[in-house]
Formats: structure tokens, sequence, C-alpha cells
């Protein structure tokens, strides 16, 4: 019995000497990296996580869904959190961003700066809310001036300053090189000198819509083309003429994108006589015959594929109609002819084996050799129509041997001795009818 106590107090001595050493940290550490540990955590981790989302944190809430994936022994949920709390921070910072600039716009400065500090404070790196923020609201006597064609920063120096040589001070505060050309419209943070008049800032006329939207045209973006348009004056002409000519611009897309249906109600809200209508009106008319001789070729090959080589031949002979040139179409009318034939042939049908075969071109080996084989059989048939007549004619039936050798006629037209019997027959046949 005292030896079964010896594990015990060996335990209970070993944490006595742990707790006097700080072996205990060891322990609770081993303790609470074990899996049932991490389970509980992961959950309670978790659900702060979704309060702080539901609360507006958004960056709280996604530095707990990374701590999740760290920690987590499977982390997809966790990366998925991850990402769609990303997308919703850069939706929101932008959201903010575009917020600012409109009170901006409506010269509600402490808005517009409430809005950038929101935008920062969900991505503090986030550039174009810190530069509206450090050239607008930043304490230093700082000014801001737009860039017009033909800047440099020793021009813009010259304009603020008086001296072109102080152009490294434009280059400096904006991060950019002292020999390069601005483009226009650019934001130049610029630092403010007492001693200096700032430059006359003429303020230009807003711009006309339809000069905008010509420019929108010429770059492609349709959409925004039309969206300035429709600001002018419905009546004038040369808005309406610049409508038109979106609307054909959109029904040449559709066109090209294959979006027929929708090609056909833009050009149709173009005039008739309107430049470029009847080319692209005719250009939208091949398209769709084309489309349609497409689809009529794709069910052509289905009843082939489906062993209906009539139906084919028929669908494939019309379309041959409508384009003559097209090789599909024709290989497909030969391959369905032969087919057919083929089944006419093994029903003993050899007229009109004969028949189809008729058109069927040399260089279609298969299509030959069967031809050849059914001019055989025909002229083996017409040799029985042939003895059939005579037997007839020597039981002095006239009507039924000249019926015989008309058959044996039609399948070898060149059987001279069917047509000879046949005249004589029936000069014969008219004497006795013709007795008294």
């Amino acid at each position: 019995m005292k030896r079964a106590w010896l594990p015990v107090i060996a335990i209970i001595a070993w944490a006595a000497l742990a707790a006097c050493s700080g072996s205990m940290d060891s322990l609770s550490t081993l303790v609470h990296s074990g899996p049932w540990w991490r389970a509980e955590q992961i959950e309670t981790i978790s659900v702060r996580a979704r309060e702080l989302e539901a609360h507006g944190e958004l960056g709280m809430a996604l530095d707990h869904w990374r701590l999740v994936e760290d920690i987590a022994a499977d982390s997809k949920e966790a990366e998925r959190e991850i990402q769609r709390i990303e997308e919703k921070i850069d939706a929101a910072v932008r959201s903010h961003y575009q917020a600012g600039l409109a009170k901006l716009r409506d010269r509600r400065s402490t808005d517009a700066r409430n809005h950038f500090l929101a935008a920062l404070r969900l991505d503090p790196t986030f550039q174009p809310a810190l530069r509206q923020i450090r050239a607008r609201f930043s304490p230093f006597p700082f000014r801001v001036y737009q860039t017009v064609p033909g800047d440099r920063p020793a021009s813009v120096a010259e304009k603020f300053f008086g001296d072109e040589k102080k152009a490294f001070l434009v280059a400096w505060f904006n991060h950019l090189p002292e020999d390069r050309a601005l483009p226009p419209g650019s934001l130049l943070i610029l630092p403010k000198w007492e001693d200096a008049e700032p430059p006359e800032i003429k303020e230009q006329p807003a711009p006309d819509p339809l000069d905008v939207a010509r420019d929108r045209l010429s770059d492609g973006d349709l959409q925004g083309a039309m969206a300035l348009v429709r600001q002018a004056d419905p009546s004038d002409t040369k808005a309406q003429a610049l409508i038109h000519t979106i609307q054909l611009g959109q029904a040449a897309q559709q066109v090209e994108a294959g979006r027929l249906a929708d090609a056909e109600a833009s050009l149709a809200a173009v005039p008739d006589g309107f430049e470029g209508k009847a080319a692209l009106a005719e250009k939208l008319d091949f398209t769709l015959k084309q489309r349609q001789f497409d689809l009529d070729l794709k069910n052509a090959r289905q009843l082939f594929n489906q062993g209906r080589y009539g139906q084919c031949l028929d669908q494939a002979e019309m379309l041959m109609q409508r384009a003559p040139d097209n090789s599909e179409a024709a290989r497909l009318a030969a391959e369905a002819r032969y087919r057919l034939a083929l089944e006419y042939f093994d029903h003993q049908r050899y007229r009109e084996a004969r028949t189809l075969l008729e058109n069927m071109e040399e260089s279609h080996e298969a299509g030959t050799a069967l031809k050849k084989a059914v001019h055989a059989r025909l002229v083996e048939l017409a040799q029985v129509h042939y003895r059939n007549g005579v037997k007839h004619f020597i039981n002095e039936d006239l009507k039924k041997a000249i019926a015989e050798w008309e058959m044996a006629l039609d399948c070898d037209p060149d059987h001279a001795k069917a047509r000879e019997n046949i005249e004589n027959a029936r000069r014969l046949l008219h004497k006795i009818e013709t007795l008294p």
C-alpha cells in the first residue's frame, strides 16, 4: 500500500518545487496550449469579432479574425472573414473619401475633414485622404494649387515665389523631380511665404457638357458621354446629333459583342439618313443572317447525327442555295446524300438511289462506288423486266408486255431491245384495237 502512494507524493513534491522555481507558468502554458483551450478561445474571439463588426469597429474586428487565423487548426473560416472585412473596409474608406470630396464642393470643410479622418481611421495608409488632410487642414501654413497645362516645378515656383530657382521647394513638398512636366489638374501642396504675393488664379468657366461628352466619346466611354449629353438642352440640334452618334456607337459595340437584339434597338433610335446608320444596318443584317445560317447548319448536323438523312439533305441544300460557296454545307449535303442513297440501296430501292446519286461529285469516292453498284443492279433488274415482257408477249398479253418493257427501260434507258419491242407491241396492239 505504501508503494501505491509514491507516485502521488512525487507529483505533489514536483508541484511544490515548481511553485518555488517559477515552473508553474510552464505548466499553465502546457494546459492552455491544448486543443480544448484553443477551441474555447477561438469561439470567444470569433463572437467578439462579430460584435465589433456590428458596432462598426471594422479594424478591431479584422484584428480579432487575424488572431483566430493564427491559433485555429483550420483557418479557412478566418481567411474568408478576413477577406470579406478587408473588402468592406476598402469600400467604406472610398465611400468616406468620396463623401469628403462632395462636402468640399459644398464648402462644408468640417464635414469634409470628418469624412477624411474616418477614412484614415479605417486605413491610416490611404494616401488620397492623407493628402487632403495635409493640404487643407494642416496647421502649417500651406496653400493648394491645381496645375494647368504647361506647368513645371520651375514655372510654379515663379508663379508663387517669384523665383524659378525655388523649384526645389515645389518638388520637395510634392515628391516630384524638378525637371518633370506636371499633368494638368494635379493637386500641389506649397508652403506660404510672407514676402510672396499669391498668384492671381483666374477661375476657369465650367466646361461645356457637350465638349466633355465628345471627349468621353473619343475615349470610348459611350455611357459616360451619354450621361453628359443628357444634361444639355434636348431641343439643341448639336445635342441631338451627339446622342445619335453615341447610339450608333453603342449599336456597333453590341454588334461586335453579338448582342444583336440590343443592337437592333439602339439602331432603331437613330433616324434614317443619319451618317453611318445605313452601313451599320447592312452589317447588322449580314450578322443576323450569318447567325441564322450557323443555327440552321447546326440543326442540319444534328439531323445527320440522328440518322435523319433525308431531312438533313433538304436542310443542307437550302443552305447551299443561300451560300453556294459554303464548303461545310456542301460537305454535309454530299455525306447526307450518300447515306440516304445507301439506305435506299439496302432496301432495294435502286431507282431512288440512282436519282440521289446523279448529283454526287466524283471526288466522293464512296458515293462514286455506290453509284456504280446501283447501276449494275438496275441493269440486272432491267433484264428481269425484259424477260417478263417477253413471256407476256408470247402469251399474247400485249399490255402487260409493254408495261414490263417500260420498267426495263426505266431501270436501264440504254436497253435497246426493250425500246424496240415496245414500239412493235404498240403498233400491233393498235391494229388489233382498230379491227372492224
